[in-house]
């Protein structure tokens, strides 16, 4: 993997405390895990002075087969669309060679304190424009 590939690729083993009763990783670990991946490609965000704060608008999981406890998996974060004031994150999740969930999340810039939509800001969108699908 190139430094691209490990700011956006997050491999786990899935935890015991992750399993549900049916043996399966529990449907909101899939949120938990995919946004620490997002927070692992987001770390490296170029600065900008008086950047606007992100809020979730929006977030959806399409699961395609449950994980098991202690299955290696992988987090896959791409850009699905940058907006005027929102991200459209688009998170694959891969377990031996297969996609087992597919997850959207939507971030919205807003002002930091009355929370109104804000731009994205210019170096930032250029940074998220290098993940795109």
């Amino acid at each position: 993997m190139d430094g691209r590939e490990r700011e956006n690729v997050t491999e786990i083993r899935i935890p015991f405390r992750d399993i549900d009763m049916h043996g399966h990783m529990h449907n909101a670990a899939y949120y938990a895990h995919a946004e620490a991946a997002l927070s692992q490609l987001w770390r490296h965000r170029p600065s900008v002075v008086h950047e606007p704060a992100y809020l979730v608008r929006r977030s959806a999981c399409v699961f395609h087969r449950g994980l098991r406890y202690d299955e290696p998996a992988r987090f896959i974060v791409t850009v699905a669309k940058i907006g005027g004031s929102s991200v459209s994150f688009a998170v694959r999740v891969e377990a031996a060679g297969q996609l087992a969930a597919e997850l959207e999340i939507v971030w919205v810039a807003v002002d930091r304190e009355r929370h109104t939509p804000l731009p994205v800001p210019a170096a930032t969108r250029e940074w998220l424009g290098s993940y795109i699908l």
